[in-house]
């Protein structure tokens, strides 16, 4: 179905970019292991050397959704790395500037968590913890003093290098997350203005258009059809709701196909509404509306309806309306409606124009 494709994409957008984020800290690993192996600062080697190896398995921890137990250790492994680095060198080379960049990477872990039906993580209970680390350790520097002497200029390079890797890290990765923002307020926006089942626009959405149409006095040439299928409440009673639930997403992507130039909607149960304009449509088609309407009605009767082992036989009835200018909308879906009603009182399965 089309909104659970949707979600699924979702969750593959997900679980992408928690991959994009784990790359990212590995590299940066990487060159803090070949930083610290140069200027022969032991404990940071061997420290790195385990730090890659825990993000090596943080790929396959992201695969089988262990979000947790991803976030736990990525938080605790940046506190104690940078807490140790800041110890050893001192304040000048900028790796507190880490500890101010966590603050971005546990909230973007807790927030794809959430997105993939996990636990939600108090980021603001571990930044908390990552501020505390960020004193403590300048407080420790001030007291102690840094434990390894590098040139001025390497701590000049460093501090730069490491600076420009929390910004540009803070600054991707909350465009990552307006981008994933948007890509859901659009999948929200979506699921309200569209009918779960059949993927068709829903009757709010095609009413506000409609209004929107009328107020600005642009509904000449506009006609709609009311499409119903013809015993649906049996089918349902025969052949159960799932079986029902075929059917109309059957009919609706019949419609669809079908029915290029106008806008089609879920109106309710078993009616679809459709609205065309005369001008447009006349240009693709170059033929009244009515005869594809009867195309669409017989293309329904003569399709082959398989549910299981069931074939179905469905007919659809269409009441069809122009809009005059001394219509409201009410007025004019009604008198659709009428001749719907018309159309099933003599007999059903037929287009009343």
């Amino acid at each position: 179905m089309k909104f659970s494709k949707k979600h699924e994409l979702s969750n593959i957008i997900a679980l992408n970019s928690l991959n994009k984020l784990n790359f990212f800290l590995i590299s940066v690993h990487i060159v803090l292991f070949l930083f610290f192996t140069i200027n022969h600062i032991t404990l940071m080697s061997v420290l790195n050397v385990f730090s890659i190896l825990l993000y090596a398995l943080g790929f396959p921890a992201i695969k089988k959704v262990w979000i947790g137990t991803y976030i736990v250790t990525t938080f605790l492994e940046i506190m104690v790395h940078m807490f140790l680095a800041v110890w050893c060198l001192g304040w000048d080379y900028g790796f507190q500037l880490y500890f101010v960049g966590c603050i971005a990477i546990v909230f973007y872990a807790d927030y794809f968590s959430v997105k993939l039906g996990k636990r939600h993580y108090k980021g603001t209970l571990f930044n908390i913890i990552s501020t505390l680390f960020y004193f403590i350790s300048l407080l420790v520097v001030r007291k102690t003093g840094a434990c390894y002497e590098i040139s001025d200029e390497v701590a000049l390079a460093m501090l730069i290098i490491n600076s420009l890797v929390v910004f540009v890290f803070v600054a991707v990765f909350f465009r990552m997350l307006t981008n994933m923002a948007i890509f859901y307020e659009e999948e929200l926006a979506n699921q309200a203005s569209h009918d779960m089942l059949t993927g068709l626009i829903n009757r709010y959405y095609l009413m506000k258009n409609l209004q929107e149409i009328y107020d600005e006095g642009q509904m000449s040439n506009y006609w709609l059809a009311i499409l119903d299928i013809d015993n649906f409440k049996q089918i349902n009673d025969t052949y159960g709701h799932n079986c029902g639930d075929y059917v109309l997403k059957s009919v609706a992507e019949l419609i669809q196909k079908n029915c290029e130039g106008m806008t089609a909607c879920r109106w309710g149960g078993e009616e679809f509404l459709l609205v065309g304009h005369e001008e447009a449509y006349s240009m693709q088609f170059g033929r009244p509306e009515g005869v594809v309407l009867e195309k669409v009605r017989s293309l329904v009767e003569q399709k082959q309806f398989e549910y299981g082992e069931k074939q179905l036989h469905i007919t659809v009835t269409i009441g069809v309306s122009r809009h005059t200018a001394e219509q409201s909308i009410d007025e004019w879906i009604h008198i659709a409606d009428k001749k719907l009603y018309q159309g099933k009182k003599n007999g059903k399965n037929q287009v009343v124009m």
